[in-house]
């Protein structure tokens, strides 16, 4: 674990956490926001591992397709790893 330890003046990245928002569906008021908090987390921290796994968190989420998902991940990983 010494190759971990964080130099003088090192800023690691150990998570991130995104909060996203939309319109609700047509099947709910139409003043009613969906909300979804997506967390990327890695045990060792997001700069040491360069990856991390998600974690979701909503009441409500509506999507149209898959592609909605890949949009957000895509949004969510073009700024952690902006170089990849």
């Amino acid at each position: 674990m010494e190759n971990l330890k964080l130099e003088e003046g090192n800023l690691n990245l150990e998570e991130a956490s995104f909060s996203f928002s939309q319109d609700g569906n047509c099947l709910v008021d139409k003043d009613e926001s969906e909300f979804l908090e997506i967390k990327c987390v890695s045990d060792i921290g997001i700069d040491r591992n360069e990856k991390c796994f998600y974690i979701l968190k909503t009441e409500g989420w509506s999507i149209d397709n898959v592609g909605d998902l890949q949009k957000l991940f895509d949004r969510i990983h073009k700024a952690l790893f902006p170089k990849s």
